[in-house]
């Protein structure tokens, strides 16, 4: 934990002379670090049937797509191939407790692959983080099965135009409620029209309609095409 803090403290020190890309995608590569560090060495890690009952660690959200800013919150998941054990709650002890000790905003959240499946399919936000997703340490085969069960269950054919009608609806209304950047003297920009979320948006549907794994992927589709890809990065 003390090399996490002082490697945050460089880091955030060269922050003036450090590209914004450049900078959120070190900030995520620390807690990487960290959480695979950290899982290794848990004293719970072992009492948890690693075999019979597989884990891994999940970012989520801006973690998850690697854009981990100055102030954003870490969002992680516990992933278990089976149920979740009743001593679960030990490893998070081990892994996310000592993040709070320095200061950080950690949302965690512990669940089985079923778990997940179900919540993906009932409540589009839950299903938008999921699209984030990016596996961390512990069994990598868990996070494809996740992945593949995910994509499966709320993504394929008719489910996942409802997905994206949902998202769009998601949409319209939040502009509603914020407005447009544009004519506003403060704008919110994450969540006004034109502002961060609505890139999010815009890559969720990238996900659900065209499979797409990085943002690139929406030019050599034909998506977009060259022009209006330099315009959106």
């Amino acid at each position: 934990m003390a090399t996490l803090a002082k490697e945050r403290d460089a880091l955030f020190a060269s922050l003036a002379q450090t590209a914004p890309e450049e900078f959120v995608l070190a900030n995520a590569g620390l807690l990487d670090a960290y959480f695979s560090e950290s899982f290794a060495q848990s004293r719970s890690g072992p009492s948890l049937n690693f075999v019979e009952n597989p884990f891994a660690v999940i970012a989520l959200g801006g973690y998850g797509r690697c854009e981990q800013c100055v102030h954003s919150d870490v969002d992680v998941m516990i992933l278990f191939g089976k149920s979740v054990p009743k001593n679960a709650d030990e490893l998070v002890r081990d892994i996310v407790y000592p993040l709070w000790d320095i200061g950080l905003e950690v949302g965690h959240a512990v669940r089985s692959v079923r778990e997940c499946v179900m919540m993906a399919g009932d409540d589009i936000e839950v299903l938008a983080s999921f699209l984030d997703a990016r596996f961390v340490c512990g069994m990598s085969c868990l996070y494809d099965e996740f992945s593949s069960r995910i994509a499966d269950h709320s993504l394929s054919g008719r489910k996942g135009k409802r997905m994206i009608q949902s998202l769009v609806e998601v949409n319209r209304k939040r502009h509603d409620d914020y407005g447009d950047s544009t004519f506003l003297l403060e704008p919110n920009l994450k969540e006004g029209a034109g502002g961060l979320r609505d890139y999010h948006i815009l890559l969720w549907i990238g996900k659900i309609g065209f499979n797409i794994k990085e943002l690139i992927d929406l030019e050599y589709q034909g998506v977009l095409t060259h022009h209006e890809y330099e315009d959106l990065t």
